[in-house]
């Protein structure tokens, strides 16, 4: 092969190999980028799941403190000797329900403070844009809302929770809140177990820092970014799914933001980016050393060959030339961090140089002459013999001299294992037969072991989001169901009366509507406590379900009041139903405190279609049935 050949063939090789490099390195660039971005969105999510899950805690007691409250004419009815104390009770004792950080308060339609859970504050008034906010909140959930300290009666920023009492007409009539002090929620944003160089925030819909891990106090509560920086991260991810920005404390990180679902916050992850490309820096610095000496080997070979051209004529220099050039391939050999060897077509071992002593422990003179498969494992034995297969059935099909590359665990002088990279290329003899091979081992343990913690953490990540699903499922079920006596609650009963009405026409048969009330429930929780009166709640509660069929609905329409929905049942039948539940209270007794508490209710039955032809009608029906039981003397069933 002539000089310019030589030259042409190395600079085709290593432009390619150069452009694979930048290639490899770029693509491995942003790959990492790509990651940590995906793995702060996935960090955000469960963060923020989280906090959605403490707020709907919250609501759910909220829902049950106004479940337990009348209001007639826009007044919080109460018949006690002293109302405040009566009130201030009942959220106190609901309030201690719901973790530590967490206050109640009962407000009018001026969103005047009637009760709070500590007696005090009472006759102060919200500010006019907060109390105006609520009039106009229209959602089927909770109002959820950040409230500056300047703007809060205890003078504290705080995530204001209201629910909100609405008359027949559709007004707004006052309710019940719970407060969240930003200062309790920063606390537990300092117990999260993030790395050193990672940030997560919380910010509201006006980009507001309400909470910061790592805590910096003179931003908190101040704009955090403008609506141009998320714009610029949201095109950034649109873009390449990398966000990165400059973050508050000068850092550039890599962020992943997840918007709370009906609530308006957003929880804002971050990772510092040069701690993310640290290994990416390493692995770049070695493929360029590796490239470097290679393409300096190269052009010692090259001008080796040069050498070897001019003095052709001459056969001692040219011999003396090849010694050097051999001396100086091995010393170069010698001095590489990779173990370079050589094995005969017996894998007998011909040559390895110094690497191999420093990386596995064993000499030069331990390794020449023995079966190089000796130094693998057994699982190492079986993937060289795959490739030894591989190669033979190469040669066969006439693809010769391929490189080929594969990883197998190798043992150490002193008993470790070492996943090494095995990059091979065959040496052929004067019959073109195969004589042996050459190559580079390099080791990969420490790849091996970043790519196994990888897999565990994205496992132990899935694990998480399956919990938060199942989590959101139940919150979902909890949603349907009353807490306390695990019945239906209201809510499920509005849609599905609908249903059964629906299925009751279509299939031309009657379903009877059953309201029950307790009677004197009142004097139960003035005389024993609310506890008292649950555990009497919780014993109808079960006379109902044990009487009752599959398709049957009970449900708890609020405080003492609860609706059967009884499909294919008749007036004369529902009557015999409620009449058994009836007597069953009667001569049931709840054993509470050491006392014994006995109560009885009265019920009205209602009939469809005769008595109604929608729901509201129904119930209606079933209510003036249940008061003319109620006027007549307690204790008995009244059909329309």
């Amino acid at each position: 092969m002539s000089l310019l050949k030589i030259l042409f063939s190395l600079f085709a090789i290593f432009t390619l190999l150069g452009l694979w490099l930048i290639f490899e390195l770029r693509d491995g660039y942003d790959q990492v980028l790509k990651q940590a971005t995906y793995r702060a969105a996935q960090r955000s999510q469960i963060l923020g799941q989280s906090l959605r899950t403490q707020i709907l805690a919250s609501d759910y007691v909220l829902r049950d403190v106004a479940s337990r409250i009348q209001i007639i004419d826009g007044v919080f009815v109460d018949t006690g000797l002293n109302q405040g104390k009566t009130l201030s009770t009942l959220l106190k004792e609901k309030g201690d329900t719901v973790p530590d950080f967490f206050s109640m308060v009962l407000f009018d339609r001026d969103c005047k403070f009637i009760a709070t859970a500590t007696g005090q504050n009472i006759g102060i008034r919200s500010k006019p844009e907060l109390c105006e906010a609520r009039k106009k909140f229209k959602g089927s959930g909770p109002m959820v809302e950040y409230v500056a300290g300047s703007k809060s009666a205890s003078g504290r920023s705080a995530l204001v929770i209201s629910r909100h009492f609405i008359n027949t007409n559709g007004q707004f009539v006052g309710g019940v809140l719970g407060v969240i002090e930003l200062e309790r929620m920063q606390r537990w944003f300092d117990s999260l177990d993030i790395a050193n160089y990672d940030s997560v925030s919380l910010i509201d819909n006006s980009q507001i820092l309400l909470a910061r891990r790592p805590t910096m106090h003179s931003y908190l509560e101040k704009q955090m970014m403008s609506e141009a920086d998320i714009n610029s991260l949201s095109e950034k991810f649109a873009k390449s799914g990398i966000a990165t920005a400059i973050d508050i404390d000068g850092l550039e990180r890599l962020f992943g933001m997840y918007k709370i679902e009906d609530f308006p916050f957003t929880v804002v992850y971050g990772f510092e980016k040069l701690a993310i490309l640290k290994q990416w820096r390493k692995r770049a610095i070695d493929l360029s050393v590796g490239y470097c000496t290679l393409l300096l080997l190269a052009g010692f070979v090259v001008l080796s060959h040069i050498t070897v051209l001019r003095q052709h004529n001459e056969i001692s220099k040219n011999n003396a030339l090849l010694r050097s050039s051999e001396a100086n391939f091995r010393m170069l050999a010698e001095n590489m961090a990779d173990i370079v060897w050589q094995i005969n077509s017996f894998f007998k071992v011909t040559y390895t140089n110094a690497a191999d002593e420093r990386v596995r422990g064993y000499s030069n003179s331990e390794i020449v002459g023995i079966d190089i498969r000796e130094q693998f494992t057994e699982c190492g034995q079986e993937i060289f013999q795959q490739e030894i297969d591989k190669r033979f059935e190469l040669e066969r099909s006439g693809n010769k001299g391929l490189a080929m590359k594969f990883e197998l665990p190798m043992r150490c002088k002193d008993g470790r294992e070492l996943w090494m990279e095995i990059s091979s290329v065959p040496i052929y003899g004067e019959n073109g037969e195969i004589d042996g091979y050459q190559g580079v081992a390099r080791d990969i343990s420490l790849r091996k072991l970043h790519e196994e913690k990888l897999l565990q953490a994205h496992q132990e990540m899935e694990n998480r989001l399956l919990e938060a699903a199942e989590e959101k499922t139940a919150l979902q079920e909890l949603a349907l169901h009353d807490a306390m006596t695990g019945l239906y609650n209201r809510r499920f009963l509005d849609a599905a009366i609908v249903r059964e009405i629906a299925l009751s026409d279509r299939e031309q048969r009657p379903l009877a509507v059953i309201m029950l009330d307790l009677d004197h429930f009142k004097n139960v929780n003035d005389r024993f406590g609310h506890s008292a009166g649950d555990q009497v709640l919780k014993a109808l509660a079960d006379i109902m379900r044990q009487t009752s069929r599959e398709s049957d609905l009970i449900c708890r329409y609020g405080g003492e009041e609860f609706i059967a929905i009884i499909p294919n049942m008749s007036a004369s039948q529902a009557f015999e139903r409620a009449e058994i539940w009836r007597k069953q209270l009667e001569k049931n007794t709840v054993n509470y405190g050491g006392n014994e508490i006995k109560i009885t209710l009265s019920a009205g039955i209602a009939i469809y279609p005769n008595h109604g032809k929608n729901g509201e009608e129904l119930i209606l029906s079933a209510d003036e049935m249940l008061y003319q039981s109620k006027r007549s003397g307690r204790n008995q069933v009244s059909i329309a």
